[in-house]
């Protein structure tokens, strides 16, 4: 299982971030509501799969720096 703790805009409803998520082959978790950047919620995105959750990191992050994707995700 693959992990990573992002935030995610608190203009997103929890079920766009829940469907992006699901679109993506991953699984979204609300961590913290009001999260430390700018109040943000914080959100733990899972997959059994690195190559899902990398591409939906990605897309979150909006580059494609893979070192800074990979360094995101972590193995539990």
């Amino acid at each position: 299982m693959y992990v990573a703790e992002l935030d995610v805009s608190h203009e997103a409803s929890q079920e766009s971030v829940h469907q992006f998520a699901k679109d993506h082959g991953c699984i979204a978790k609300l961590i913290i509501e009001n999260g430390p950047a700018g109040c943000n919620p914080l959100y733990q995105f899972s997959s059994d799969k690195f190559d899902y959750l990398a591409e939906l990191v990605g897309q979150l992050l909006g580059f494609a720096d893979e070192q800074h994707i990979n360094d995101t995700i972590r193995e539990i």
